[in-house]
């Protein structure tokens, strides 16, 4: 008996032995965890097994388990799995730049203030002065006296402080001589525009200082669970930075540059076909026609809030020009369009240009109004709606007060425009709100009734916000073959949390922790 059993142990070590040395090795194995693939049947799964950066398979923990062996098995106990945000429409160079500036956030008083600027002149004598998260309520009732202070203590040095919810900024008189006087802007409180133009012409810092910034803000992207970013608004400077320190490995997160149709942009990429490398496209326009609605600059169709209405950023004519130059040369349109009549222009000039059911992937950025007959050409041209969610509650109140019942069921519905059979994306437009994609998240499914018509609420629901900021967004950046779903063949890009976004309770989404986040089965938090 004690031979036989010898026998019989050896038999089984030799089969394991045996089956061990026919798995499959890869680099890392994931266990008992519920993965929300976000493929098209939306499957959620057990395991996952990686190796060069990409899923080879995503199957129960039983399949991959007998199929493969990894150097690396993270047992997650539960926890929940997510392919990586997508940030659709993001300024990653300005939300970059933005942590060098000066933060007020905890300034109670305007002497505050000044002490905070004038500590900062004294040891940067020769740079231009920029803060941010500025309490407005510092100086309620109070802005000729802010702005004849910052006049009086930095009469010489330029000023440009934004205020917490990026929406104005205060600029002093210095700063005010030094714009060209094509951009029209005067020194005091000026909307978000005239702000983002004004700094513009701040000195940048050199390319060194410029790569610290940009890996911080890389760093923050990934503690939040963003793997891929935008940058709206592109310079060739911008952009020639990025592709420099992706190559050199010093940036890894993948970024989608939407160029501003402007000066070195056009001669050294629009005017070619677009650019790409592994992490890094270029082949995208980005303009804007209006501004913000609650300021009364959106163009609508009628007057509103206090009798009034925007303008026009560019001529119809240069939209068109624009959007032809964009078409010849394969670049995809993204166009922010606020108000109604804004929109609809955007539409039809779009129906000008492109074919029937198209591939351009054409998008309409910051989509608030829309008159719902013009929901058609969504369809019919395969234009992308993309959309700020962060945005509709600091609006709620604006459009309860200033819109009749006809204009509220065209604002933010969200609803109509998934209607259409087309996906939707959703973005932060980070640093103009804050960099949290689970803020994002968290406002695209909450959406009050709006009881002034008693219609349904437009709020998208948990799987549609999940797949706006994954697999829709990895669409309209012509990635979805990609990334943005966990599938076989796709980077690996991919959170974990211990909570089931898709599930919980909703006032929590903005405060989920996210665990882990990878890139390309490399673990980057």
């Amino acid at each position: 008996m004690p031979c036989k059993r010898i026998l019989l142990i050896l038999l089984s070590l030799s089969l394991l032995v045996t089956s061990c040395n026919n798995k499959e090795h890869v680099d890392l194995i994931l266990r008992n965890a519920k993965i929300y693939t976000v493929n098209s049947n939306f499957a959620v799964m057990q395991s996952a097994a990686i190796r060069n950066g990409k899923f080879v398979a995503v199957s129960s923990d039983a399949n991959i388990n007998a199929r493969y062996t990894a150097d690396s098995v993270i047992e997650l106990k539960g926890k929940f799995v997510y392919p990586g945000f997508i940030d659709t429409h993001a300024h990653f160079s300005q939300y970059a730049l933005s942590l060098s500036h000066i933060n007020l956030d905890t300034a109670k008083t305007i002497k505050n203030v000044i002490d905070q600027l004038s500590d900062f002149q004294r040891d940067n004598p020769d740079m231009w002065i920029v803060g941010k998260n500025l309490d407005a309520s510092i100086f309620y009732d109070k802005e000729m006296q802010i702005c004849t202070i910052l006049n009086n203590h930095f009469p010489e040095t330029p000023v440009l402080i934004w205020l917490s919810d990026y929406n104005f900024a205060l600029i002093n008189k210095a700063f005010a001589d030094k714009l060209p006087a094509e951009a029209n802007i005067k020194s005091g409180i000026v909307n978000q525009r005239k702000a983002v133009t004004a700094s513009k012409f701040i000195p940048a810092p050199n390319d060194s200082i410029m790569a610290v910034l940009l890996k911080q803000a890389e760093q923050n992207c990934f503690n939040v669970g963003i793997t891929s970013t935008t940058d709206f608004g592109a310079t060739y400077n911008d952009v020639q930075l990025i592709d420099s320190l992706q190559k050199n490995g010093c940036l890894q997160i993948p970024v989608y540059a939407v160029l501003e149709p402007l000066g070195e942009n056009v001669s050294k990429y629009i005017s070619k076909m677009p650019y790409q490398t592994d992490n890094l496209k270029v082949q995208s326009i980005g303009i804007s026609l209006d501004d913000q609605l609650t300021q009364n600059l959106a163009v609508m169709r009628a007057p509103y809030g206090n009798n009034h209405n925007g303008q026009l950023v560019i001529s119809a004519d240069s939209l068109l020009q624009i959007c032809r130059t964009a078409y010849e040369h394969g670049f995809q349109m993204c166009v922010n369009s606020i108000g109604d009549s804004a929109t609809r222009l955007t539409l039809n000039t779009f129906a000008k240009i492109l074919p029937i059911k198209n591939d351009m992937r054409w998008r309409i950025e910051g989509l608030h109004m829309t008159v719902r007959k013009d929901l058609r050409i969504l369809n019919h041209y395969n234009i992308i709606p993309s959309i700020q969610p962060l945005q509709y509650q600091p609006s709620k109140a604006f459009i309860d007060n200033n819109f009749n019942r006809k204009l509220l069921r065209e604002a933010f519905a969200w609803k109509h425009f998934l209607s259409q059979d087309r996906g939707i994306i959703c973005g932060s437009d980070c640093p103009y709100n804050q960099l949290n994609p689970m803020a994002v998240f968290y406002a695209a499914v909450k959406q009050e009734k709006r009881k002034m018509h008693n219609k349904q609420s437009q709020e998208l629901s948990t799987t549609q916000a999940l797949k706006a900021m994954t697999i829709w967004a990895a669409y309209s950046q012509f990635d979805d073959k990609q990334k943005g779903s966990i599938e076989v063949g796709k980077w690996a890009d991919f959170i974990v949390t211990s909570e089931n976004i898709t599930t919980m309770y909703q006032p929590n989404l903005p405060n989920v922790t996210i665990e882990r986040t990878y890139l390309r089965g490399k673990r980057v938090k």
